[in-house]
């Protein structure tokens, strides 16, 4: 079976059903970190060492995380990355509403609050359920429920899926 025929598969069985908790947007915002830098200018903050982050159901685990809000102070970016030769993955964790928990791993992750969309970039991996897709790419568009995965292109590696048929 082919990769573009199983994302599909995966896309239309969850397509309307992936996006996360409702009530996740009401939440404030808790962060806790070694360090912090805000700068109100450019709507930017950057928490430094063993950041934990969690708004309702989302909860993001990284070395270094960036959180950029727009002119309202409203988040709309969450840039969760991991020190450069660090063995550990960012991670990012959110409950859906009406499904199972969805879990992100990556060097990188960016989180499009507002798109609903999260970028992973090193490493990516992507579960839920149990199913898993792995790349060095991997986007996911939370509301729409699509998977677009990428490989590495200079390491060989080839992109991932693991579909549970059984359901």
């Amino acid at each position: 079976m082919s990769i573009r025929l199983l994302i599909f598969i995966w896309a239309f069985l969850f397509s309307g059903h992936a996006t996360a908790l409702s009530t996740d947007h009401e939440e404030p915002f808790l962060v806790e970190a070694d360090s912090g830098v805000v700068d109100e200018k450019v709507g930017s903050t950057v928490y430094r060492g063993n950041v934990s982050i969690a708004q309702g159901s989302m909860h993001i685990l990284a070395d270094e995380v960036e959180i950029i809000t727009n002119k309202e102070g409203e988040v709309i970016e969450v840039i969760a990355r991991t020190d450069e030769g660090s063995d550990k993955l960012a991670h990012l964790e959110q409950q859906p509403d009406n499904k199972e928990k969805v879990y992100a791993d990556a060097r990188r992750i960016k989180y499009f609050i507002l798109e609903q969309k999260v970028h992973l970039s090193g490493n990516a991996r992507l579960r839920q359920m149990d199913d898993e897709f792995t790349g060095e790419l991997v986007f996911y568009d939370v509301k729409e429920g699509i998977v677009n995965l990428k490989s590495g292109q200079n390491n060989g590696e080839r992109v991932k899926i693991k579909y549970n048929t059984a359901k």
